[in-house]
């Protein structure tokens, strides 16, 4: 489940993103050479006739975030006061030989989402197709931190794997990893991802936002729940792009227990958990009481 797409929403997932690789441009005769990387600059007047809005650009690596937009931090708006309503924008290197069809595309998906549903497939096949012909990532291993201040998700995750998915992971298809995200303050005012599942890593990391005691524990387990699913079921072409949530995927998920109830869950408190993420504070006391009187009564039955 995810807290905020990009308006002030919950998700428990990460839809992957997805590039053919930079086109080919003849220097002349005979010649062949690929195109010049595109200066931030370029990128930065680009997006900003598409947003209406300032935009900074820079590049960086990262392969499960290969593009990343957010508000300027205080910081950022001192150092550049023009920077006032705009955006921030990071983008993967791979942008940097990104085909004009491309730097269309993410202008569009910039500014209305998955709303843009051709610009959309668009990013996704790009990025999906440059992704896959990058070598392998020379990171360290992530040390897995299951166990948290109020969650425990290794006890969590067996539980589910034995009472959900009994026959699902083997040898051919090991169990992931499962561990809690890196505790940093959010910076996004509209998108907080609850949990996310790493095909190539076969790692599924829960947002440390969950780790309170005002979160039930059936809440995180549901959260897990929809990660594992993503472990078992591939997602499927569709059209130009890919289906993350398949029919199938759908199905199991309304089947498991605590589903509905987390839907609801997450609906009423998706404020909540969006400003405990920014603020570093927890969820307000009225949680926290509701959740308590719901474990004594669980405890009694």
């Amino acid at each position: 489940m995810a807290a905020a797409r990009r308006d002030t929403t919950a998700s428990l997932f990460a839809e992957p993103a997805h590039p053919a690789g930079p086109a080919l441009v003849a220097e002349g005769p005979g010649t062949v050479s690929e195109p010049a990387p595109i200066p931030v600059e370029v990128w930065e007047s680009e997006l900003a006739r598409s947003l209406g809005r300032p935009v900074r650009v820079r590049y960086g690596r990262s392969r499960t975030q290969p593009v990343v937009a957010r508000d300027p931090t205080p910081r950022e708006l001192r150092a550049t006061p023009t920077l006032r309503g705009g955006r921030v924008v990071r983008l993967h290197t791979l942008f940097a030989l990104a085909p004009t069809r491309v730097r269309a595309a993410l202008g569009r998906w910039l500014c209305v989402g998955r709303r843009a549903r051709r610009a959309s497939c668009e990013l996704d096949e790009w990025l999906e197709a440059a992704l896959a012909a990058l070598p392998a990532s020379g990171e360290r291993p992530t040390r897995l931190r299951p166990r948290g201040a109020h969650h425990d998700l290794a006890p969590l995750t067996s539980a589910l794997v034995a009472d959900c998915f009994p026959d699902a992971f083997g040898r051919e298809l090991p169990t992931p990893g499962v561990t809690w995200g890196r505790r940093a303050r959010s910076t996004s005012r509209g998108r907080l991802v609850l949990g996310s599942f790493q095909p190539r890593t076969r790692l599924i990391r829960i947002h440390p936002v969950l780790d309170q005691e005002a979160v039930p524990r059936w809440f995180v387990g549901a959260v897990l729940h929809h990660e594992l699913l993503h472990a078992i079921l591939p997602s499927e072409r569709r059209g130009a792009g890919r289906r993350h949530h398949t029919a199938e995927f759908r199905r199991r998920e309304r089947a498991y227990v605590d589903h509905a109830r987390a839907l609801t869950w997450e609906a009423a408190h998706v404020g909540a958990l969006v400003r405990s993420a920014r603020t570093g504070r927890p969820l307000g006391h009225r949680v926290l009481a509701r959740t308590r009187r719901e474990r004594a009564r669980r405890r009694e039955e």
